[in-house]
């Protein structure tokens, strides 16, 4: 994954890093991370020595970064990288440009969570985005300056759009391809097999929890 992008960049044309945050991971990423740093300054490897969450995963590699944008995905190989340059195209005039899968590639049943994780924030915030919880976002590193995300789990993506939107920043959704998991396993899964992938109760009470720690957090016109 970090030869593919380090390459997709370089054809690119333009100033980079990469930053690879390791969410207490037992696969050996933090290895072999570690060796490519050691060849190329422009990678680095963040860990935080144990699970913290998504979340918080998502807001160490927003704070460790040094470029204009930033950009972040995920390390299991179900997003194209390729679609990264017109992700990276559409970013004039925007602040955030926030993709969504044009055919999700899970488990039906993870389908069905998420359809119902995305109907629900839809409800509580009167409007919502395509697809919240993807991970393939671009975001102008100003937004940090003003928005400030406290979530540790998936609800950092809403957060961050909302409070984005709730201070009047550019926000543009666009379409991507998705493809079936290529590496690496699902932290807040049991079991994942065919149409099955069984969430952990923990994550959807803590999810629920923060769900509504930012619905009274906006509610107090706290958006920044």
């Amino acid at each position: 994954m970090v030869s593919s992008a380090s390459g997709m960049l370089e054809k690119l044309g333009v100033p980079w890093e990469i930053i690879v945050v390791d969410d207490g991971s037992t696969d050996g990423t933090a290895a072999s991370v570690l060796r490519m740093s050691m060849q190329d300054d422009r990678i680095r490897l963040v860990s935080h020595g144990r699970n913290l969450g998504f979340g918080m995963a998502v807001r160490t590699g927003i704070s460790s970064a040094r470029h204009p944008w930033i950009f972040y995905t995920d390390c299991d190989g179900q997003f194209d990288l390729d679609d990264f340059r017109m992700v990276w195209d559409l970013k004039e005039g925007c602040d955030i440009v926030s993709a969504y899968r044009r055919r999700r590639r899970d488990p039906g049943l993870r389908l069905v969570y998420s359809l119902c994780y995305n109907t629900l924030s839809w409800m509580m915030f009167w409007g919502g985005f395509k697809d919240v919880d993807s991970s393939f976002k671009l975001y102008r590193r100003s937004v940090f300056d003003r928005v400030h995300p406290v979530s540790t789990c998936g609800v950092v993506d809403l957060e961050i759009l909302l409070l984005a939107r709730g201070s009047g920043m550019r926000i543009r959704q666009i379409p991507v391809s998705h493809r079936p998991r290529r590496a690496g396993s699902v932290s807040f899964e049991t079991v994942r097999h065919g149409f099955f992938a069984w969430v952990r109760p923990r994550a959807i009470i803590e999810m629920a929890e923060q769900l509504i720690r930012l619905r009274i957090r906006t509610w107090r016109g706290d958006v920044g």
